[in-house]
Order: structure tokens, then C-alpha cells, then sequence
């Protein structure tokens, strides 16, 4: 994997992150959240369009609307966007945490959307699709919708799911997979439906888990001793490729200063490190696309861009102000 460029798309000294992105009717489209700091209150969703990938136009900002609990207009974000092309048609999957609850984000009600739009300019509402667990970055195959949520439940802690839908909007829970959070699923030949996991617990290593059809019974395949947070797959030149962050295994994985934008070649049930991409600090949350040509477009946010009087560990770096990047790549 090579890096051919890289170019700052967004930065407004806030704090922007949890990118989507898709191409669709002509258009190049990027959606991410941009707020305060990364876990504020009151951010929104911002999405811009282009039709050559390098000159970008704001398009629209976009915020859930507040529940009866709140008071009227109070903003609530749309989290880790993810882009569905379904060709006729193209979605936004994205989750709200409410502001209400306990200062453990995992312990707040959340609330997973979709938005609709059949141009990519006309969009609908953000949409209410699932109370409860966060669906992660939802897939269609074989004719229905699937994806991993995660929640956390009571004596048990964050647990991976699997979810199903017949349309992408009624969702149903399948069968639980393992522990952790964020988990992005790979259909393998031969009917095989994988899991990539990020784990809760420590050592926190990426864990991956099978099962064969019904998809009721998982196993664990491996466990890659990395940390390895946002994974994100694609499909490209008749390899996957997973995206994400890679914090240094010595460090807390909840202090993410060290972590780096990275991008490994799945090999079996290991990774292969194919490229590590300018980034540091709160970083990673990719969104892709493949070109005609056979490129690569893969959207991401960082910090390394930020000018600072102090190393990000002693500044608390999710609070400090993070932009969005696209870079162009080739297999």
C-alpha cells in the first residue's frame, strides 16, 4: 500500500472526527461529527460534497432532535457516521449518546439512526432504527442487512451482538458474539460470516471470531496482540484490507496519545501492516472508497496537524481540536 496524498479537507479548530465516506451519483460525499471535544455535548453532523475529491463543499450540518427529557433544541450529535450504498439509494448509519447519565459514556442510553437519500442532496431525517446498542457499521448481504451492535448489560459488561434487518430499518437481535464494543463483520468464502473485535478488557488485543451458518454459534479464530480501535474493512484489488488505530501496547488504552492511523492486509486470520498513515493523537475512524482507476480514498481524522506548547498526554488530547484528512492510496 502506498501513500499518494494526503490533503486536510476540514478544520475549524474544533474537535472533528468519526468519518464516513461514498461515492454516489456522480459525487463524492464525506460525513463526520464536530464538536467541542470528543466526547462533548452538542455537536452535529457535517457533510460535504465534491465531485473531484479535492474541492470539497459544505453541504449541510445535521443534529438529532432533543427528547422530551431535555429541554427544547438542546443539540445531539450523530456519532461514528457510516456511509451504505445500496446503488439505488444511499444511507448514513450513525449513533446519539444522550448527555444524560453517568460520566461513563458506555453506562448513557444511545440511540442508533440512519438517514435516506436518493440524489445525495435531499436527505431525510435522522431516523431511529434501535434503542439500547450502538449497530456498527451495518452490511447488506445475501439479500438481508446485518451488522454488530454493542451494549452494555448489567453483570456481563460491553457485549458484541449480532443484528439483522430485512430493510435496514427494523432491526431484531440475533445471538450474542463475544465481549467488547466496536466490531466490524467480514462475510469470508464459503459462507463463513467473521467478526473483528475490539475488546473491553486487557490486554485489549483485536480479537477475531467466527461462525458458519445459521450464524448462531460464534468461536474465536484468533487473537492479534495488537490494540487495534475503529476497525474498518474494504475490499480492493482481490484483498481486505482493515483500517484503524494502533495504540502502543504499553500504554493505557484510554490514553490514545500514541495511537496511529494504521492499515493492515488480512492474511488468513492475521493482519499484515501495510501502512501507517500521518496521524497522532485522537486519530483513525476511516471511511473508503474505491476509484475506477483502482485507487483508494480513505477519510480519517487526527491532531498531528495541531500545533502545541505540550505533549498531548499532559493536554488531555480527546479534548483538543482534531481535522479531517483524505488520503488517496494505492494497493
Amino acid at each position: 500500500m502506498k501513500l499518494l496524498s494526503l490533503t486536510k479537507v476540514f478544520g475549524n479548530g474544533e474537535h472533528n472526527a468519526f468519518t464516513g465516506l461514498a461515492e454516489f451519483r456522480g459525487a463524492y460525499h464525506l460525513a463526520f461529527r464536530s464538536g467541542e471535544t470528543h466526547g462533548s455535548e452538542g455537536g452535529c453532523q457535517i457533510r460535504l460534497t465534491s465531485t473531484n475529491a479535492r474541492d470539497w463543499t459544505f453541504c449541510q450540518k445535521t443534529a438529532f432532535p432533543s427528547p422530551p427529557d431535555l429541554p427544547p433544541g438542546t443539540p445531539m450529535d450523530l456519532r461514528d457516521n457510516y456511509f451504505l450504498n445500496l446503488e439505488s439509494e444511499l444511507r448514513i448509519y450513525s449513533f446519539v449518546l444522550s448527555p444524560l447519565g453517568p460520566n461513563d459514556a458506555y453506562l448513557r442510553p444511545t440511540t442508533s439512526t440512519v438517514q435516506v437519500s436518493s440524489d445525495g442532496v435531499r436527505w431525510s431525517p435522522p431516523r431511529e432504527i434501535h434503542s439500547g446498542a450502538v449497530l456498527w457499521k451495518p452490511i447488506f448481504w445475501e439479500g438481508s442487512f446485518w451488522c454488530a451492535g454493542y451494549r452494555r448489560i448489567p453483570g456481563k459488561g460491553l457485549t458484541v451482538e449480532l443484528y439483522t434487518s430485512e430493510d435496514g430499518f427494523r432491526w431484531s437481535r440475533r445471538c450474542p458474539i463475544a465481549t467488547g464494543n466496536e466490531t466490524v463483520l467480514d462475510p469470508r468464502p464459503g459462507g463463513v460470516l467473521r467478526a473483528y473485535i475490539r475488546t473491553q478488557d486487557a490486554p485489549h488485543h483485536l480479537e477475531i471470531w467466527e461462525s458458519d451458518s445459521p450464524y448462531e454459534h460464534w468461536r474465536k479464530s484468533t487473537t492479534v496482540p495488537k490494540i487495534i480501535q475503529s476497525p474498518h474493512l474494504m475490499q480492493a484489488a482481490g484483498h481486505t484490507y482493515l483500517f484503524g488505530r494502533e495504540i502502543p501496547s504499553h500504554v493505557s488504552s484510554k490514553q490514545p496519545h500514541l495511537s496511529r492511523a494504521k492499515i493492515w492486509l488480512v492474511e488468513g486470520t492475521g493482519l499484515h501492516e501495510v501502512l501507517e498513515l500521518p496521524s497522532l493523537g485522537d486519530t483513525s475512524y476511516f471511511g473508503t472508497v474505491v476509484q475506477t482507476e483502482g485507487t483508494i480514498l480513505a477519510s480519517y481524522y487526527s491532531q498531528h496537524e495541531r500545533e502545541t506548547t505540550a505533549p498531548l498526554e499532559t493536554r488531555g488530547g480527546n479534548e483538543k481540536p482534531a481535522d479531517i484528512f483524505l488520503a488517496k492510496l494505492q494497493p
